[in-house]
């Protein structure tokens, strides 16, 4: 999530520190930060909200409230502390809900004679920042009121619903098989009894996809005047499949599926409400608030002990107590054990492990000592699995096998997915055969990079089909030169090789275009219970690594002839010096007498870290390359 420092400081009376401060405190003691970036005179930090904390922290007011904790200063102002103020009931709106269990609060206000058009300038600066387009001043409000405080809102043009009486009303209901809705986006979908909708309860009509995105059935435009405004609690695993189902994954539904409190939607009104009336004017009707009730935060109990014990430190009773105050949380103290009640918002704190995880990031996770585990008294049992198939990877590498690992995933199967995460990718798959095959293709293009005549890949991975999983063992060769009879041969070769080292006769599958698969499970079953694990190999301090190049290498071959006595060091060494540095590779695959001259022929590999090299950039080096050789006395360039 994308916050703005500016946004955060609207909370404060101190000054801040830096973003990139703010960056590194919360990193080390709340949540990783995926980059910061200045955006005009504000600066953007891109919060990784992880699911625990998405409940409070997906907004600004949750980042900030995190920020005064961890920096011990006080929020100036607090949105979810002030009062409330009453919600006028209307007999103009009825609410009606199917089930309060999917959705336990609803509440609908109306407000007429409001003014759609652009938004005021800092309204818009405050969304764009973040990445947010500026729609229009209902829209942008409710944008911003989401933002700030991590409800999700809707505004509807009171105009479009249907009406009885002069009554207008809202159904959360249960979609019908074959119901169809235009969302927003311009999506139509279909939809099902397993979807919910917020409908026009006077027409039946769809108005939005309850929790995940709003109709065009109602949508506001300029021409809108009089509005329903709707804030909601929903079921956090009926809006997840729902977003699932039908692809669309929204800020609403991001928020909704992992679950804010229900006491927040009237905290969010209560400031939309305040912040129409700023931007696009109108006159506050009333409405209504069905609401089935919250769970009260009964407090628990932690001692001075347990938190001592699961983070490993010596905290005293003081420090412990200091760190509550600054969370500002209800807490009683008898002796070393607390009695904690967290603030409503936070949905996630319920045994008292999860107080001291609190307890323990806002110490500080720097300030614990790392202590190595003591040896167990008991020698831990050996996965048969395990150990096989280790000694698998151990002589599969011995024989220059290279592991790789390729999609679960395929477009046909015995399993299929219920909601599938592309065209390509509906069904489980039922071997290993075809992936190692493409990674096989796939590789040929970087073998001579690498200075390979044959790849050799394998995989150890599950297959499933209708009766179970079971565990796969794929290897196979390709012939990147010369003919693949001969890697044919060779895969036979490993696959004695693998059948003497494990012990045990491995029938000889036929080979199917380079490949042979097995099943592990049914080999591990005439396979002797292992004692131990086998040692690794030692570490070798003087092997070095460096990032490779995402872009794609040029290849060139070059045969010359020379005089006999002629090292091919000393022909190597002249077209080192004339090539660029984007020579990576070079690899000599040819040697040959002929009266009284060798020929030598090399393999040349060029890349560039920044960019795709193009023929018209290596057609001059390698013209540079052949008059260096044929400058020499008695050598031509073939």
């Amino acid at each position: 999530m994308k916050v703005s420092r500016n946004w955060l400081q609207t909370f404060f009376a101190d000054e801040l520190p830096s973003a990139d401060e703010l960056a590194e405190l919360l990193t080390f003691h709340a949540f990783e930060i995926e980059g910061v970036e200045q955006v005009g005179d504000d600066w953007v930090i891109d919060v990784d909200v992880l699911p625990n904390r998405s409940s409070d922290c997906l907004s600004h007011r949750g980042i900030a409230r995190e920020l005064s904790t961890l920096l011990s200063v006080p929020l100036e102002r607090d949105p979810l502390r002030e009062v409330i103020p009453a919600f006028d009931d209307t007999d103009q709106l009825g609410v009606d809900i199917a089930d309060k269990a999917l959705c336990p609060r609803y509440m609908g206000v109306m407000m007429r004679g409001v003014e759609v058009g652009p938004s005021p300038e800092w309204l818009k600066v405050r969304l764009e920042v973040i990445g947010q387009k500026s729609i229009n001043n209902i829209v942008d409000a409710t944008n911003y009121v989401m933002f700030e405080l991590g409800q999700p809102l809707h505004a509807f043009d009171l105009a479009k619903l249907g009406q009885k009486s002069g009554v207008r009303s809202i159904f959360v209901r249960a979609a019908e098989d074959g119901e169809m809705i235009t969302v927003l986006s311009g999506e139509t979908r279909t939809l099902s009894s397993e979807d919910h909708v917020i409908a026009d309860g006077v027409s039946g009509a769809p108005l939005a996809l309850a929790g995940v995105k709003g109709g065009n059935e109602a949508e506001v435009t300029a021409d809108t005047t009089d509005i329903l405004l709707e804030a909601a609690s929903f079921d956090y695993l009926m809006v997840r499949k729902m977003a699932r189902r039908h692809k669309l994954s929204t800020d609403a539904s991001l928020r909704f599926q992992n679950e804010p409190a229900r006491q927040l939607p009237a905290f969010a009104m209560r400031d939309l409400v305040t912040l129409i009336k700023d931007v696009a004017g109108g006159q506050y009707v009333g409405g209504r608030d069905v609401y089935a009730g919250a769970a009260e935060h009964t407090p628990v109990d932690v001692t001075l002990g347990q938190i001592n014990s699961v983070l490993g430190v010596s905290l005293s009773v003081d420090e412990v107590e200091q760190i509550l105050v600054r969370f500002e949380w209800e807490f009683s103290r008898d002796g070393e054990e607390f009695a904690i009640t967290s603030p409503w918002e936070r949905t996630d704190l319920h045994e008292p492990v999860e107080f001291i995880e609190e307890i323990g990031r806002v110490w500080g996770y720097r300030n614990i000592t790392s202590v190595l585990p003591k040896k167990p008294e008991y020698a831990p049992s050996v996965s048969k699995q395990q150990y096989y198939t280790d000694k698998i990877r151990r002589v599969l590498a011995e024989r220059e096998y290279d592991e790789v690992l390729t999609y679960t995933l395929s477009d046909h199967g015995e399993v299929e997915l219920a909601n599938a995460l592309a065209s390509d990718k509906g069904f489980m798959r039922m071997d290993l055969r075809e992936g190692l095959l493409e990674a096989l293709e796939l590789n040929t293009h970087t073998a001579p990079f690498l200075g390979l005549d044959t790849l050799k890949l394998f995989e150890i991975g599950t297959v499933f089909r209708a009766h179970g999983e079971v565990l796969h063992l794929a290897l196979g060769s390709k012939a990147v030169s010369g003919k693949q009879s001969k890697a044919d041969k060779g895969l036979m070769a490993d696959l004695a090789t693998l059948a003497e080292a494990l012990g045990m006769e491995i029938t000889e599958e036929a080979v199917q275009d380079g490949v042979v698969e097995l099943s592990v499970d049914a080999l591990l079953v005439d396979l002797p219970e292992p004692d131990g694990y086998v040692a690794s190999s030692a570490w070798n301090p003087h092997v070095r690594y460096k990032p490779w190049s995402s872009y794609p290498c040029v290849y060139r071959d070059i045969a010359v002839w020379v005089p006999a006595e002629t090292p091919s060091e000393e022909v190597l060494a002249v077209i080192i010096e004339v090539a660029p540095d984007t020579l990576v590779k070079h690899y000599q695959f040819d040697s040959f007498e002929k009266d009284g001259r060798v020929s030598y022929a090399w393999h040349l590999v060029f890349q560039s870290t920044e960019r795709t090299l193009t023929n018209e950039e290596i057609e001059p080096v390698m013209t540079a390359v052949t008059e260096a050789l044929n400058s020499r006395e008695g050598w031509e360039v073939r």
